[in-house]
């Protein structure tokens, strides 16, 4: 079972960084690959944080793991709900791409796995909700940084953040965002302490077969 967990957990982190390489690699072939701007997007950041957690946890399991690593857990599965929930109701009609595997990998696969990882085996022991703002401190400064890019270079990785929109309704925008995040990061922070997987249960599973 812990190396059944180990390697599941391996598996999805090596095809979501499979999906950001080929990204990479269809803009090198087009010789439109920007580095700035190609890591300048929330998605092909979170898709590189998540599956650093899960490369990171994997090779504790079973083991006790830092607070800090429950954190990066919470907020990298809250990053991706993200990424997923506002790709498939902002972008996805203008999308061309909706059925390639790489982008059910970074826009679905990579937020789904994060959370079912976090249910299966959550915290050893409950975050406190006063920490809460620890998962969407990354995303405000990268919107901190967007609205820079924006008003001064004009790039911007979503059209929602196009500054010809009005900073009013590019601010309603990124505050649903946080909101939303918050509401699921709080109930990330509330999911009941989990025991973790060990060589014992790997055991008991040999045995009972």
């Amino acid at each position: 079972m812990v190396r059944f967990v180990s390697g599941a957990r391996i598996g999805a982190a090596l095809l979501m960084l499979a999906a950001v390489a080929r990204l990479m690699w269809d803009q090198v072939e087009a010789d439109t690959l920007v580095l700035w701007n190609f890591f300048g997007f929330f998605t092909i950041q979170t898709n590189l944080i998540g599956a650093f957690a899960l490369i990171v946890v994997a090779t504790r399991t079973g083991r006790a793991r830092p607070a800090w690593l429950e954190y990066l857990r919470a907020s990298a599965a809250v990053y991706l709900v993200i990424v997923v929930a506002v790709f498939w109701t902002l972008l996805a009609p203008t999308s061309d791409d909706l059925t390639r595997w790489t982008n059910l990998v970074v826009h679905g696969l990579s937020g789904v796995v994060l959370v079912v990882d976090w249910l299966i085996e959550g915290p050893r022991e409950r975050l406190p909700l006063t920490r809460l703002w620890v998962v969407i401190a990354y995303p405000l400064g990268w919107a901190a940084v967007v609205l820079v890019r924006g008003a001064t270079d004009g790039w911007v990785p979503y059209p929602f953040l196009e500054p010809a929109h009005g900073y009013a309704s590019i601010a309603m925008v990124v505050g649903g965002i946080c909101v939303a995040g918050l509401v699921l990061g709080a109930a990330l922070y509330l999911t009941p302490r989990t025991r973790p997987v060990t060589v014992d249960d790997a055991r008991v599973a040999v045995e009972s077969r």
